[in-house]
């Protein structure tokens, strides 16, 4: 049993290598080129990739000698899709402690809680999402008991995953008495700014040293109040989004806002203050207080008022790559195609600041491109070619390693085996 096991792992790891270095030279020729940017859809189009870029796009392009050809005559080929809030990498059973690393909860800190140290890459998540078309996504911290839940990441879901790090994230969204929380947040980042000013006397003991954080949360949220770092507020009802609005103004903040089901009922104020939101396409149903007025029409409606928004599965590890099919489910129901794709692509980019590498077809950005087989927002839908920064990787991964093992069972193993 020990040898089985220590040959399917040696097999799992051989078969989830890329096919070729990120240096090889490939042309995507002959598909729909969904572009996501300037040059909008591109009808039997040509990506060409080169050093892990996106060399040229068009229907005009030269394949230059030696490259390796891919033919997509008659599919799709999209930007590689982006999940915005999820625990990939950070969880792999949620039962079992030791393998949980996104809650800061117990712990005596939180906004300095960074969940870049605990991330896995060797998780079989990453290959999983991969597998459906999924490149980037965004590593959240969970609820740690606390205001803040903490820094997150921003990963490629590539064989070595390249982790960037991410906004802080706040919750508002726990049901508790939002009067208290919302002052609790104002008086803290009153502190952080007066700390910052005076952070070496305080440090030596000098000037005031009574906090509602400890110095190692406040040193993570001085780039906060400065703007150099951004703040994701997680919260529900219409009230507490028109409180954010006046909080990014009032302490001039790069701020955005997590889950808030009833965001279409303030769209067009959400739009005035620039103020973009990830939201639960799915979402139609409270399931607190909060969020009596959840839509399946929020996306949509955000969509008609010009906010900025990404869908996503709002803290998934094992289902993440749904986001394409909850997509398809806002298309139903108002928002337009286009909005769909920019929802899973170049919006949540520009939400987490990677849109000068990430989220789109064009030259200089990084390749991660998926060539589909249909319409990528169909959930029959299924990708023929995946690569992230310019490297393609096999569509192999534990679970189709086990379909495989148990779609035909060898007679001539012993029947334990079987």
């Amino acid at each position: 049993m020990r040898q089985l096991l220590k040959t399917t792992a040696v097999a799992l790891s051989l078969s989830l290598l890329p096919f070729a270095a990120g240096a090889e030279t490939v042309a995507i020729t002959g598909g729909k080129l969904l572009t996501m940017g300037k040059s909008g859809t591109i009808e039997n189009g040509t990506v060409l990739i080169e050093d892990g870029k996106i060399k040229q796009v068009g229907a005009e392009v030269k394949v230059p000698d030696g490259a390796r050809v891919i033919d997509a005559s008659g599919k799709v080929v999209a930007p590689g899709f982006m999940e915005s809030a999820t625990l990939i990498g950070l969880s792999e059973i949620s039962l079992t402690k030791d393998s949980n690393n996104h809650s800061a909860k117990d712990a005596p800190f939180s906004a300095a809680f960074d969940v870049r140290y605990g991330i896995n890459p060797d998780t079989v998540e990453v290959a999983n999402h991969r597998n459906e078309g999924l490149t980037r996504t965004v590593a959240v911290p969970s609820g740690s008991g606390h205001l803040f839940s903490g820094g997150s990441a921003v990963l490629s879901l590539s064989g070595t995953p390249d982790v960037k790090k991410g906004p802080i994230i706040a919750s508002l969204s726990d049901g508790g008495n939002a009067s208290v929380a919302w002052t609790r947040l104002r008086i803290i980042l009153d502190q952080v700014k007066a700390y910052a000013k005076d952070r070496s006397d305080i440090l030596n003991g000098k000037g005031r040293n009574q906090f509602l954080l400890s110095y190692e949360d406040m040193d993570a949220l001085i780039p906060v109040i400065r703007g150099d770092r951004k703040l994701g507020l997680e919260l529900q009802r219409k009230a507490d989004i028109l409180q954010a609005i006046a909080l990014k103004e009032e302490y001039d903040l790069d701020l955005f806002l997590i889950g808030v089901p009833e965001a279409w009922k303030v769209a067009d104020e959400l739009a005035a203050a620039d103020m973009p939101v990830v939201i639960d396409a799915q979402a139609d149903l409270p399931y607190k207080f909060t969020s009596l007025g959840s839509t399946l029409h929020n996306a949509a409606r955000l969509e008609q008022a010009g906010v900025t928004f990404a869908i996503s599965s709002l803290g998934e590890a094992h289902r993440a790559y749904l986001i394409s099919q909850w997509a398809g489910l806002a298309v139903a129901h108002g928002l337009s195609y286009d909005g769909a794709l920019r929802a899973i692509t170049v919006n949540p980019a520009k939400i987490y600041g990677i849109d000068d590498s990430y989220g789109s077809l064009e030259k200089g950005m990084d390749a991660d491109v998926v060539v589909w087989d249909g319409d990528p927002l169909e959930v029959t839908s299924n990708p023929d070619h995946i690569f992230v920064q310019g490297v393609e990787y096999p569509r192999v991964s534990r679970k189709t390693m086990l379909r495989d093992r148990y779609l035909k069972l060898d007679p001539d193993m012993p029947h334990a085996y079987q």
